[in-house]
C-alpha cells in the first residue's frame, strides 16, 4: 500500500489495479471512499482498461480474432509498477508483457496521483508501443460513501452537476450489461437529481453528451461534499449496487459497453479511442473534498 498524505487528506493507494484505496479528511477523519464492503462490492477505484463496460459473451473481436475480456478489462485485476512515489505523489505503470492473449495491442498505461491541498489528481497516460493503431476504452470507477455518515440515509444525497444539463440516460439490457439501444430522460434544463437506490436497478445510471466539467456528491444535511473534475472524458457512469449498500460512484469514461448485437470489431465501436503509432492519449481526473 501507498500512502499520500499532506496537511488535508491522507490517502491510500494499492498498486493493484492502481486504485484508491482511503481518502480520509484530516480534520474530520472521515474516509470518503468506499469502505470495499466484500458484501455489496470489494473494490473502491479501480483504473479500466482496456475495455469500459461489458463485451457481449466476454468476447471481442480485434485484427480478425477473438478475444475474452470481463467486464472494464484486466487493468483492475493486475498489480502496476510502481515507478516512483513521494509523499504527494506516485507513478503506476502497467504494459503489455503477459496480456498478448487477451489484448492485441502492445502498450504502456501509466497512472500518476497527485495530492494537492484536498484534490487528489489522476492523470492516465497511454501509449502506443506497437507498430500500428492500437483501440481501447479507459476510465476509472471511483466509488464514494453514500451517506458519509451512519445515521443517514443515502437518499438526503443528490448528484449535483456544474451546468444545468438536457441529458438522457442509456438503458442496459440487464442480463447481459450491454445497451439495448434504448434511451430515458434524466435531466431536462436542470443540475441536479437525488439518489434513489430505485434508479439503479437496472445498473448504472450511463450519460453522455454532457456539457459540464465537474459533478458533485452532497447532502441536504451538511456541508460535505465530493466533486469529480473530469478532463477528457465524455461518458459518465453513475452506479451503486442493487442493495443498499452504502456506496455511490462516480465514473468518468472514454468508451462504454457494447451494444446489443453489436458484431464488429473493437475499432469499430462508438467512440473507442483510436491511438496512432508513436502517440500517447492522455486524461485526467480529480477528486476535491469538502470536509
Amino acid at each position: 500500500m501507498i500512502t499520500l498524505k499532506n496537511d488535508f487528506l491522507e490517502v491510500a493507494i494499492h498498486p493493484k489495479g492502481a486504485e484508491i484505496h482511503k481518502m480520509v479528511g484530516l480534520s474530520d477523519q472521515m474516509n470518503y471512499m468506499w469502505k470495499r464492503d466484500k458484501a455489496y462490492w470489494a473494490n473502491s477505484a479501480p483504473i479500466l482498461f482496456p475495455i469500459v463496460g461489458k463485451v457481449i459473451n466476454d468476447t471481442y473481436r480485434a485484427e480478425g480474432k477473438e478475444y475474452h475480456l470481463t467486464q472494464h478489462g484486466f487493468a483492475r485485476h493486475n498489480e502496476f509498477t510502481v515507478e516512483e512515489t513521494g509523499e504527494d505523489h506516485v507513478v503506476l505503470t502497467l504494459d503489455n508483457e503477459k496480456f498478448g492473449d487477451v489484448y492485441p495491442y502492445s502498450f504502456k498505461l501509466t497512472v500518476t496521483y497527485t495530492l494537492e491541498m484536498n484534490t487528489l489528481s489522476c492523470h492516465i497516460k497511454v501509449e502506443n508501443k506497437d507498430d500500428k493503431t492500437i483501440y481501447f476504452g479507459i476510465g476509472g470507477h471511483p466509488a464514494f460513501a453514500c451517506p458519509m455518515y451512519e445515521n443517514e440515509s443515502s437518499n438526503d444525497y443528490y448528484v449535483e452537476f456544474e451546468q444545468p444539463e438536457t441529458v438522457s440516460r442509456r438503458l442496459l439490457d440487464v442480463e447481459n450489461s450491454v445497451y439495448n439501444g434504448k434511451t430515458q430522460p434524466l435531466l431536462e434544463n436542470e443540475r441536479r437529481f437525488f439518489v434513489r437506490q430505485e434508479m439503479f436497478k437496472d445498473d448504472a445510471v450511463v450519460v453522455t453528451d454532457f456539457k459540464s466539467k465537474s459533478v458533485a456528491l452532497k447532502s441536504i444535511n451538511h456541508n460535505k461534499a465530493v466533486t469529480l473534475h473530469m478532463e477528457n472524458f465524455n461518458f459518465l457512469g453513475i452506479w451503486a449496487t442493487r442493495q443498499v449498500g452504502g456506496l455511490l460512484a462516480l465514473e468518468p469514461w472514454r468508451s462504454h459497453a457494447d451494444e446489443a448485437g453489436f458484431t464488429g470489431e473493437l475499432k469499430d465501436k462508438e467512440d473507442i479511442v483510436k491511438l496512432p503509432v508513436n502517440e500517447t492519449f492522455e486524461c485526467c481526473f480529480k477528486i476535491e473534498i469538502t470536509q
